[in-house]
């Protein structure tokens, strides 16, 4: 069973993000949801995946090389103990423009960690599946390494629960701490880094068709809410970039369909959709907007 997907398979954050929690990394609440099912599933020692995801915007520019990109994740994981796994994620983004000179293919941060499933089964029909996951993102993307980040752990949350045969509910909360040399971005213009994100992501999975000759179709969605803090600034004013007490809030949606043909293979597309709550100091969200509804593509394998 697949867990829902809250964002594009390990993809980071989503397109409302600060510029420096776009390259967060393979490793979010996100992907440890829909990499939940790949946790408990062979009962091997080890495991290794690979991924491609390829995302543009739903509406694109006339010259749309710059709203497109592959998203390269390969990792691995190594069972240490029962129940528990060590884990290893590496990420390259690969964009269609570059500035002269560079490349379009840059690292995202890389994550190590350790997983822990701890299943509460209440009868041979009804279990519970948990998923603990701390992780710790490493600066190995531009951004990250400009803002000097240090690291960023993370805890994740990923649990889900078989309603019924084939209709599987999701919930994942999720806690990260950035832990950067300075408080403030370089820079004339620079605001303050930020320190805490919380997240909080549910979601609705239904299985329909699953076959030994033609695999598995599941159709899902999920959203949920992102807060961020950012660290406080030396100034005695209150704005949106200095404030330490001020907590700004994202939200996001997805639906997907997901085809696995084979037991150790996902082809997936989906919608995405994320935003900021606050907007010019009021609330303004939208259920779709030009510059911020993606379209993505995911080819993911485990072995």
């Amino acid at each position: 069973m697949r867990p829902a997907l809250i964002s594009a398979l390990g993809t980071g954050l989503l397109t409302f993000a600060p510029p420096a929690l776009a390259d967060a990394g393979p490793e979010t609440a996100a992907s440890a949801a829909s990499t939940a099912s790949t946790e408990t599933g062979p009962k091997r020692q080890w495991q290794a995946s690979a991924s491609v995801n390829y995302r543009q915007l739903a509406v694109s520019d006339p010259d749309p090389a710059n709203d497109r990109a592959l998203l390269y994740t390969l990792g691995g994981n190594v069972g240490v103990f029962e129940g528990g796994k060590v884990f290893l994620r590496l990420g390259l983004q690969e964009r269609f423009v570059a500035e002269p000179g560079e490349s379009g293919a840059k690292f995202r941060d890389t994550s190590i960690g350790l997983s822990y499933a701890s299943p509460i089964t209440f009868d041979a029909n009804n279990t519970l599946n948990l998923l603990h996951r701390l992780a710790f993102f490493l600066p190995t993307s531009r951004a990250s390494l400009a803002q000097d980040l240090y690291v960023a752990p993370q805890y994740v949350l990923a649990a889900n629960y078989e309603l019924v045969h084939g209709l599987t509910l999701s919930l994942s909360p999720d806690a990260r701490y950035r832990w950067h040399e300075y408080a403030e971005r370089a820079g004339i213009a620079g605001v303050m880094n930020v320190q805490w994100e919380l997240g909080l992501h549910g979601g609705l999975d239904w299985t329909f068709l699953e076959t030994e000759r033609f695999g598995s179709l599941t159709i899902g969605g999920s959203s949920g809410f992102g807060w961020q803090r950012k660290y406080a600034s030396r100034d005695a004013h209150e704005s949106s970039s200095a404030d330490a007490a001020l907590w700004s809030q994202s939200y996001d949606w997805e639906a997907h369909v997901s085809y696995d043909p084979l037991r150790y293979l996902s082809l997936s597309i989906a919608v995405e959709h994320g935003g900021n709550v606050l907007r010019d100091g009021i609330v303004n969200t939208f259920f779709t907007h030009r510059d911020e509804t993606e379209l993505s593509f995911t080819l993911a394998g485990t072995y």
